[in-house]
Order: C-alpha cells, then structure tokens, then sequence
C-alpha cells in the first residue's frame, strides 16, 4: 500500500488578509496551491469570509495561526504570570480551535510564549557581524543570555504546561490538533528540553510538534542548539512543518534563497504531516514558484496544483 503525502500550502502570511479573500485566493491559485494556512491577522468575519471564498473554489484552510478567528489584541501570553493576561490568550486560543473546527481545518499552530527576560538576541546578532560566529565575544554573550533565561523560566515555563493542557483539553473530540511550535527567540518557551515537558504534560490530547525551518536554523546560527536536533527528537510528534529558507539572522525567504538543507528537513516529514510554506510579503510570486520547482524533485514535500504524490 502506498502512502499518499499532502499537497503543500502557503500561508496568508505572504499576501493576507488583502484587499478581498477572492483576490487572495486567486493569487494562491494562480500559483498552484490549493491548500492554505491562514494566518493569524483575520478576525472572525474576515476568517468566514475566507472560508466561503475557499469552499466555491474547492481551496482548503489545512490549519489556521493562532490567535486567528478571534476579535481583539491579544499577544504571545500563554505563559504569562499575569492570570488575567494568560486566561485572556487562552481563551483567544480557545476561540481558533472552535473556528478551525468550523472551517475544517486539522490543526493551528500555538505559540507558547516567552520566559520574561528581556531579549538580547538582537546584541548577539550584531556581535556575530562585528566578531564572527563562535568567537569568544559572541560565545560569552550567548552563555550569558542563555544563564539569565534559565533562571527565569520556571513560573512562566509552568503557566505554559497549564495552558496547554486547557487547550488539549478543549480540542478533544474536535477533530483539530495543536501544533506547538518551535519558536525564533532563545528568550521564548519552549527550548529544545522544554518541548519535551510540553508534549508529556499533554500525553492523551491532540498536541504535538510544529517544526518551522527558519526558527530552528536562527537558533543555530546563534550557537543555542542544533537545527536538526529538533526533528531527531519530536519528529514522531510533528503535526506540520513550516517551510521557508534562511541566511543568517534573515528567514521566511522562499527556499532557495538561503542555506537550508531542505533534503534534511524532507528526511522528517510524514506523509500526512502539514506542509506550509511560510514567507515574508517582500517574496515575489516567480520567486516562489522557483522554490516550488526547487522543492517538487525532492518528493517529500508535496506539489502544486493540490495533486497527491504516492511513494
């Protein structure tokens, strides 16, 4: 029996909301895709109208970006100290897993937060370009960074579990899956350690792991953890995988633009894993469909034109 991959999509994060869902979704489909995530800049009357233009034209919404579907400001709090400002974002979360649900979407993609020091990654991106990667300069501010995030982290690392068990626990029985992804900023929750008492703390609810290709390569060329090391250890876990390539502290470029190794990443994916591209606005169109014939010849990675590819 052959095993059937998933077509790959593209996140709204390129062209939404836009000037009308039609038109957002003309130019997805003049691209050839016919799967989309969308992102978390529609609130819920822009979310239903997205979902009906992409019902006449037999589009589907794979997973939406939480907060996405809700009505109001709401920020990455899920591990707040602050109980107001945490119940606030988990209700908001709460909210995109009913709307997924409502759209048909099999998943959304959570953000758990951050550990409430404040970031010094922009100061250890500069002293790479002035002393180089891995000089001492750089390795004495990353150790230092990384000490003063690990002595925080606890409360906040806590009320992130307790939020994420509350989200399982509403997504039961829905049909949609959490994808806790792996964030950009070192400062942020979880760390390649943490996942593993993320996805423990949820053992029997629908959470698992969310891979994003840029996230992993930053932490990396900052010299806090292996891009690969996290596939290695939750890719039995992953619900989907955002896709886009990287060079140096700059991401969401279109594959091909940078230095990822797409053949490693391909190497972890499930046949019914969630395959998004992620890009910045400043991509062009003939940019992307040059990473899409990039990609197709790897065979793992899904094709345009929502046509299945068997193994």
């Amino acid at each position: 029996m052959t095993a059937v991959i998933e077509p790959i999509g593209l996140s709204t994060s390129w062209n939404g909301p836009g000037v009308s869902p039609a038109h957002l979704l003309d130019q997805h489909r003049s691209l050839g895709f016919r799967r989309l995530e969308a992102y978390a800049h529609f609130n819920p009357e822009a979310l239903d109208a997205l979902a009906q233009e992409a019902d006449r034209r037999d589009m589907q919404i794979a997973s939406l970006h939480a907060p996405c579907g809700f009505a109001g400001g709401v920020a990455d709090w899920l591990a707040s100290t602050n109980p107001a400002e945490r119940m606030r974002s988990v209700d908001a979360h709460r909210t995109t897993i009913d709307a997924a649900a409502e759209v048909g979407a099999w998943a959304i993609v959570v953000h758990l937060g951050n550990t409430g020091v404040v970031s010094r990654q922009a100061a250890i991106f500069d002293t790479i370009a002035r002393c180089g990667r891995l000089s001492d300069e750089h390795l004495r501010l990353r150790d230092s960074a990384w000490h003063e995030r690990e002595a925080a982290k606890r409360p906040h690392l806590d009320a992130a579990l307790q939020s994420m068990r509350a989200l399982g626990e509403h997504a039961l029985g829905s049909g949609v899956r959490l994808g806790v992804e792996c964030r950009d900023g070192y400062f942020e929750i979880p760390s390649l350690d943490e996942f593993g008492e993320v996805l423990s703390a949820c053992d029997g609810l629908p959470v698992g792991y969310w891979h994003d290709a840029g996230h992993g390569a930053k932490l990396d060329y900052l010299g806090f953890v292996e891009h690969e090391e996290f596939l290695r250890r939750y890719a039995e876990r992953i619900v989907g995988m955002h896709i886009h390539d990287t060079r140096a502290g700059r991401d969401h470029l279109a594959p091909g633009q940078g230095s990822t190794d797409f053949t490693m990443l391909g190497r972890y994916l499930q046949p019914e894993t969630i395959r998004t591209l992620e890009l910045s606005r400043v991509v062009t169109a003939a940019e992307i469909s040059q990473a899409l014939d990039l990609l197709e010849p790897l065979g793992v990675f899904g094709v345009r034109e929502g046509i299945l590819v068997e193994l």
